[in-house]
């Protein structure tokens, strides 16, 4: 059985960048820009097809953004606690590096999803790469717009953080993998984990200290979960960038709702 690559062409609107900084540091929005801009210059005229992490080599198609650029795939796939022989959810799969991996950790069912079709692409490719394309599904989609089953153990996200206005227009799917215009992927993953997850499903996030904490935390108050800090980590090649893994406690769940 070989992994089916999914279309999904729907969008959603957001609410405009939020006030506030990182937690321990209030980030400059412009530096802060100008840096991730010079990152995605780098992505796009990265000459290399493929790349190491995590032990393993890993296939990389033009136009996805490479993990070799950040520390920050290989810190979110090591903190995050696979559930052993049951189904996981990634958002924003890119090269496909945690999706396989949760699948090659025991995971029964992966479902990988990437707005980006080269993304979806190549986490498919990696995933025959490394045996295990029956156990990986690869949709293409926004959010969980493209997912239509539910009963997830885990679902995660590596969201975008770096915030910029909601009128921003991306020039190509890299700059999806970077920048948040009008901190649409916070808002829409907040608001939607609760469809795919399990009665008992754990949901986290990646993020990082040069994105809106404040803002993240504000959402994810307002759509009934508590965000907890798990890990935090700087390391090259992007030691000017703390990466954190939370996650995500269902407030609505504690209080006893339905």
């Amino acid at each position: 059985m070989h992994e089916r690559v999914e279309q999904s062409n729907t969008g959603g609107t957001a609410p405009p960048p939020g006030r506030g900084g990182a937690a321990g540091r209030t980030p400059d929005p412009s530096a802060v820009v100008a840096g991730s801009t010079l990152l995605v210059e780098r992505a796009l005229s990265e000459g290399r097809r493929n790349f190491d992490a995590l032990g393993r080599s890993w296939d990389l198609l033009p136009g996805v953004f490479s993990p070799a650029l950040t520390s920050s795939t290989g810190f979110y796939t090591r903190h995050l606690p696979f559930p052993q022989g049951g189904r996981f959810l990634e958002i924003g799969c890119g090269a496909g590096v945690t999706a396989v991996q949760a699948a090659l950790s025991g995971c029964a069912e992966v479902t990988a999803v990437d707005i980006g079709p080269a993304a979806a692409a190549n986490t498919a490719r990696n995933a025959r790469r490394h045996g295990v394309s029956s156990r990986v599904r690869v949709v293409v989609g926004d959010v969980f717009d493209a997912v239509s089953d539910t009963g997830y153990d885990l679902v995660f996200w590596a969201i975008p953080y770096v915030a910029v206005p909601e009128d921003y227009e991306h020039p190509c799917d890299l700059t999806r993998a970077v920048f948040d215009a009008g901190h649409h992927c916070c808002r829409a993953y907040l608001a939607g984990a609760r469809t795919v997850l399990a009665p008992r499903g754990r949901l986290f996030l990646g993020f990082g200290d040069i994105g809106y904490r404040d803002t993240m935390e504000d959402l994810a108050a307002a759509h009934g979960w508590r965000p907890e800090l798990l890990a935090a980590e700087r390391a090259e090649p992007d030691h000017h960038i703390e990466h954190q893994m939370f996650e995500l406690h269902d407030t609505t769940r504690a209080a006893g709702a339905v």
